[in-house]
């Protein structure tokens, strides 16, 4: 990778720490909907669970196999690509009224987010070392 000017760095440090918690952000956002969800979608509690499960599976899952594409396409644009299908997922989910088209949206969003959660955190090991690489990957887990 191309060393960053400082502050080129200093933006892109910021970037990745804001979009790491996105993860959480799509469970802890998503959760409290699960009862409307079952009104509006005319389905069972079971179903709805469902579309947290196809987004952890996939979410975990991807993340094995995600870091070979991220090296071998750059960083940058998979961020870029991952969150324009999170973006996606989330209006075709809006829009939807089907809860099988959830399902297979949410587990859409959870390979996004494993490409766009490997490549920042492949980032941090790339453009930092030593006690800095410390500092930043131990924050990594309180983001």
């Amino acid at each position: 990778m191309k060393r960053l000017k400082k502050e080129n760095e200093w933006k892109a440090t910021v970037l990745a720490f804001v979009l790491i918690p996105l993860s959480g952000l799509a469970v802890d956002v998503y959760l409290p909907s699960f009862p409307s969800m079952v009104t509006d979608l005319g389905t069972t509690s079971d179903n709805i669970k469902l579309t947290m499960t196809a987004f952890l599976i996939s979410y975990g899952a991807s993340q094995l196999f995600v870091g070979s594409i991220v090296d071998s396409f750059g960083r940058y644009r998979i961020t870029l690509y991952s969150l324009l299908a999170f973006i996606v997922t989330n209006i075709g989910i809006l829009l939807s009224g089907s809860i099988f088209v959830i399902i297979g949206l949410r587990f859409l969003q959870g390979v996004a987010i494993g490409f766009i959660v490997t490549a920042k955190r492949a980032f941090f090991i790339d453009v930092y070392e030593g006690a800095k690489r410390k500092h930043y990957t131990s924050l990594i887990t309180i983001v």
